[in-house]
């Protein structure tokens, strides 16, 4: 096959694509159909909603937030203030890389294992008979931690996971070609 003969295959198939509502990701010549951008950028956004939401709470009271933490006798006692000052914190910035897309993969990698690891901390405290505030929202919503809390964290864990299964979509990949003056 000549290079000629395989660029007009590749230029057609990528037109072909792209009036399937596909568009052809930024930096490949693979078209990538426009509802996976949709449901990857909503899942991105509802997770950096959630993790903001989640921040703003427990800083708002981090005294309250570290009582929470120590109530799931997970942790020795010595680090419940470390992790009160840091979780927030690596939930704003895991926010922000999902709203801005820069290192959104990593994000969205960190966003799934932290939902899992609150999921698993709230059923061994149910195991283990402990009736306690889930601290998910600090003092924004106080939810007493049951099979629902723990139901919701794994949703929004495969929720977070999502764009590893879509692929990641940069902003400019939204938006319509240029066309070349």
């Amino acid at each position: 096959m000549s290079a000629v003969h395989g660029l007009e295959r590749a230029s057609s198939a990528a037109a072909a694509a792209q009036s399937d509502g596909a568009r052809p990701s930024s930096g490949s010549s693979v078209a990538r159909p426009a509802w996976k951008s949709a449901i990857e950028i909503s899942a991105r956004l509802v997770i950096a909603g959630v993790l903001v939401y989640a921040a703003i709470g427990k800083l708002g009271d981090l005294r309250a937030f570290a009582q929470d933490i120590d109530n799931y006798r997970m942790l020795p006692e010595t680090w419940v203030a470390a992790v009160a000052i840091t979780l927030p914190t690596l939930e704003l910035v895991v926010a922000a890389a999902l709203v801005s897309g820069i290192g959104a993969r990593g994000a969205s990698i960190v966003a799934t294992g932290m939902m899992v690891m609150f999921a698993v901390g709230m059923a061994q405290a149910l195991a283990r008979g402990i009736d306690l505030s889930c601290g998910c929202f600090g003092r924004a919503a106080t939810t007493t931690v049951s099979g629902w809390t723990i139901a919701r964290n794994v949703a929004l864990a495969v929720l977070a996971a999502v764009p590893l299964w879509t692929g990641i979509t940069r902003w400019s990949g939204l938006l319509p070609a240029r066309k070349s003056r």
